[in-house]
C-alpha cells in the first residue's frame, strides 16, 4: 500500500468546502468543523465511523452505505454515536446519518432496550441523476475547466448513485479525479476523502483496492506535503531531503508499475514537483533509475 495514511484523511479541508457534504443531504448549519480520524477513530478493529463534522448545534456523523438498514447496521451506527459522544470535546449532541444507495429517505428507529429507542436519519442517493453528473463533470476535468466543488463531490459520489456495476465506476472516477486541475487543495482532499473511502468500503477485490487507494492517497500526500513545507517556510527542500524518495523508489524498482495506467500520472505529479523545486532531469534520473529521455517523454505526455 501507499505510503499515504487514513489519518491524513480530510486533514486540509477548509469548513466551506466540508459544507458541500450538508448542501448536498440538505443540512443547513453556520458552523462546521470536519474531524481528523485522530477524533474519529473508535475501535481499530471494527469501528470506524467515515466522516464526522461538528456544527452549530451537534456533531454529525456521516455513513456510506450500500445495503440496506438491518439491526446489525443499527448496533453498529448506535456503538458510532455512543462512543463518539463519550469521547467528544464540547457539549453537543451526537446525530448520524446514512447516505444510501438502495433505501428511499426515512427516519430509522431502534429500539435497543425497554425504555430507550435510538434514531437516525438515512437520505437517499437514488434520486440523483449519475450520468447528468458525469455528462457535467467529465469533460470539465478532460478540458482542464474549473468545476464548482459541489460537482465535484457528486461526481465521487457517482459510483454510489449508480449502484450497478459499482467497481466499474469506481475504476472510472478514480481515474478521472487524478486528472483534475485548477481545484484547490482543500476540495481536492475532500474530494479524494470521499472516494477513498467509497473505494476501501466497497472495492472486494483487494488487490484493485490497494491500486486504487494507492492512486488516491499517492496525490493526497503529494498535497499533503506540500502544504506541510508550505506551511514550515513555504519550502520544496523536503522532496530534495528525500520525503518522496520512497514513492520514486518505488516506481523505480517497478513496485508502483503495470497496474494501473493512471499510475503514471502519480509519477508526473511527484517529477513535476522535483523539476519546479530545480531538480535537474539528470539528478532525478539518478534517484528514479529512468533514464532523461524517458523522464523528457513523462513531461511532454498530457
Amino acid at each position: 500500500m501507499t505510503s499515504f495514511s487514513e489519518d491524513k484523511l480530510f486533514k486540509n479541508i477548509n469548513n466551506q468546502d466540508a459544507r458541500i457534504l450538508l448542501d448536498i443531504i440538505n443540512v443547513e448549519t453556520v458552523k462546521v468543523k470536519i474531524w481528523t480520524k485522530e477524533l474519529r477513530l473508535l475501535d481499530p478493529k471494527d469501528y470506524v465511523p467515515d466522516i464526522i463534522l461538528e456544527l452549530d448545534f451537534e456533531n454529525l456523523i456521516i455513513e456510506l452505505q450500500s445495503t440496506r438498514i438491518d439491526d446489525d447496521f443499527s448496533k453498529r451506527a448506535l456503538t458510532y454515536v455512543a462512543i463518539v459522544n463519550k469521547d467528544k470535546e464540547n457539549d453537543k449532541y451526537v446525530n448520524l446519518i446514512v447516505l444510501s444507495t438502495v433505501e428511499e429517505s426515512k427516519i430509522v428507529y431502534y429500539q435497543f432496550n425497554e425504555e430507550s429507542v435510538f434514531s437516525y436519519h438515512v437520505f437517499s442517493l437514488k434520486d440523483l441523476d449519475a450520468e447528468e453528473i458525469i455528462k457535467t463533470v467529465e469533460p470539465k476535468i478532460s478540458n482542464g475547466n474549473n468545476i464548482g466543488g459541489k460537482e465535484l463531490v457528486l461526481y465521487a459520489l457517482v459510483p454510489m448513485i449508480v449502484d450497478e456495476d459499482m467497481e466499474k465506476y469506481i475504476k472510472r472516477v478514480v481515474q478521472n479525479l487524478i486528472q483534475l486541475k485548477n481545484s484547490s487543495d482543500s476540495i481536492i482532499n475532500l474530494v479524494f476523502g470521499v472516494e477513498w473511502l467509497i473505494v476501501d468500503k466497497f472495492v472486494k477485490n483487494q488487490e484493485d483496492r490497494n491500486i486504487l487507494c494507492d492512486l488516491l492517497g499517492d496525490r493526497m500526500s503529494l498535497i499533503y506535503e506540500y502544504g506541510e513545507r508550505k506551511e514550515a517556510k513555504g519550502k520544496l527542500e523536503g522532496i530534495r531531503e528525500g520525503k518522496l524518495e520512497g514513492k520514486l523508489e518505488g516506481i523505480r524498482e517497478g513496485k508502483l508499475e503495470g497496474k494501473l495506467e493512471g499510475k503514471l500520472e502519480g509519477f508526473r505529479e511527484i517529477l513535476l514537483c522535483l523539476v519546479n523545486s530545480g531538480d535537474s532531469l539528470s539528478e532525478i534520473s539518478q534517484k528514479t533509475g529512468k533514464s532523461i529521455e524517458e523522464l523528457e517523454d513523462i513531461l511532454a505526455d498530457n
